[in-house]
């Protein structure tokens, strides 16, 4: 789902995703991991967000639907 006139998006991820550098994810329904360098990582559950401004994969632990918001 996208809101016209605003750059949200709203979707469910089945599998691994490339992220888009500087996003706001809020994680909407499940359980998402995000994926970030030098062996870091996000454990995002129902209800959690957070801003990501470096390159990630998100890694869906169960199905996940997520709003984004792009920086």
């Amino acid at each position: 789902m996208e809101v016209p006139g605003l750059p949200l998006k709203a979707y469910t991820l089945k599998g691994p995703e490339e992220g888009r550098e500087g996003a706001f994810y809020l994680l909407l329904e499940g359980e998402l991991v995000i994926d970030l360098p030098e062996g870091r990582y996000l454990h995002l559950r129902r209800g959690e967000a957070a801003w990501v401004r470096e390159p990630h994969r998100l890694l869906p632990v169960e199905r996940a639907v997520l709003l984004v918001l792009p920086a």
